[in-house]
């Protein structure tokens, strides 16, 4: 499965390394790409269930999913 959710509040590569190191310790996601141009996370991932723990580490890493 494939999903690219809109955050906000990333600024430069730091964010985008911060978001993409916490979401790839998830288990079950495959891969990750932030883009803080864009203002987007798009992850690969094996299970529906595992959304919601993206969108929760986004948020507790200080970011918001919008």
């Amino acid at each position: 499965m494939e999903k690219t959710l809109n955050v906000s509040g990333m600024h430069c590569k730091s964010c985008e390394m911060l978001l993409t190191d916490s979401i790839s310790a998830i288990k079950g996601v495959e891969k990750v790409n932030a883009d803080s141009k864009k203002g987007t996370v798009n992850v690969i991932y094996g299970d529906q269930s595992i959304l919601e723990s993206v969108k929760k580490t986004i948020e507790k890493e200080g970011y918001k999913v919008v």
